[in-house]
Parts: structure tokens; C-alpha cells; sequence
């Protein structure tokens, strides 16, 4: 067993089926030194989103943030900020591709991308970019990852760690 099979949501999920459980975890804003942020194409739908991914037991959040971005990404980062927590759960509600329902709460963290190659080590990505918020199109874009942009926002302009 490997991959989502090994993890704790995806032992979790072999026991429930499809039910809606609550997925701990964190995202990531990683922003590069032109001030543009990683988008990855994610693998099950094809939309645009950031790299994010559930806590794993024996992992802390920030442990979660490192490991998802090198698993989705091989991206290494620093300068790794928590700037808000997202839990609204009509925002966080997410039902994939094939039936499976979780609602997140999600540690929004804000980090700087070391140089380095990217590629899809897990097969969540198919495709990477690098884009000024102004050319995130929501339409195209993980509607419940969207909305962190506007918390970082608020962050940067108000030094106050967001909860949502």
C-alpha cells in the first residue's frame, strides 16, 4: 500500500466509503521572488489550485506544509508564515471527482520558493505555474482554494492572522 492508500485520510476513507469527513491539513501560498504564486493543474479535475494536502499522524502542520509541497511540487521552501485558518464550512466543502466528501480545515501558510526544479512526485500535479493573483481566474481555479488569496491579502495589509 502506498500513495493516498497509506495515509491516514486514505485509511480512513477505506473504512467510511465516501462519506464527508473532516480533513485537517494545510495549504500553501508559495510565492516566488517575482512576487507571482505556484499553481499546480491538479490530477483529478483539472483545475488550477495551491499545493495543500491532510496532516499525517506524527506531523505538525508546518511538517505537512514541507512535505506536501516536495510530494505535489518537489518544491523546497522557506520562510514558512501561518497567516490564517480556514474552516468555513460551505467554503471548505469538497466532493471529488470520484464521490469522496471532505470538509477541511486548513492552516493557511504563506512561503518562498528555494530555487529548483519542479515536478509531480505523488501525481497530484500535471502542470505548474507561476501567476500574479490578478491572472487567477476563479472559474478555472479549486474553488475552495481560491479564497486564500484574499486572506493573504488581509494578512499583509493588516498583520492579523485570519480566521475563516
Amino acid at each position: 500500500m502506498s500513495g493516498f492508500a497509506a495515509s491516514y485520510l486514505g485509511r480512513l476513507r477505506a473504512r467510511v466509503g465516501a462519506e464527508p469527513l473532516l480533513n485537517i491539513g494545510a495549504r500553501l501560498l508559495i510565492e516566488d521572488d517575482a512576487g507571482r504564486f505556484l499553481n499546480i493543474r491538479r490530477a483529478d479535475d483539472g483545475k488550477w489550485g495551491l499545493l495543500s494536502g491532510g496532516m499525517e499522524l506524527g506531523e505538525s502542520l508546518m511538517d505537512t506544509a514541507r512535505r506536501e509541497a516536495r510530494e505535489e511540487a518537489n518544491a523546497d521552501v522557506r520562510d514558512l508564515t501561518p497567516f490564517g485558518l480556514s474552516s468555513d464550512p460551505i467554503v471548505e466543502r469538497h466532493v471529488y471527482p470520484n464521490g469522496d466528501q471532505v470538509q477541511a480545515v486548513c492552516l493557511l501558510i504563506h512561503a518562498r520558493l528555494n530555487p529548483g526544479p519542479l515536478r509531480a512526485n505523488d501525481g497530484e500535479a500535471t502542470a505548474f505555474r507561476f501567476v500574479t493573483e490578478a491572472e487567477v481566474d476563479p472559474g478555472t481555479f479549486c474553488k475552495p482554494e481560491y479564497p486564500t488569496f484574499a486572506h493573504w491579502r488581509a494578512f499583509r495589509d493588516t498583520g492579523q492572522f485570519q480566521v475563516v
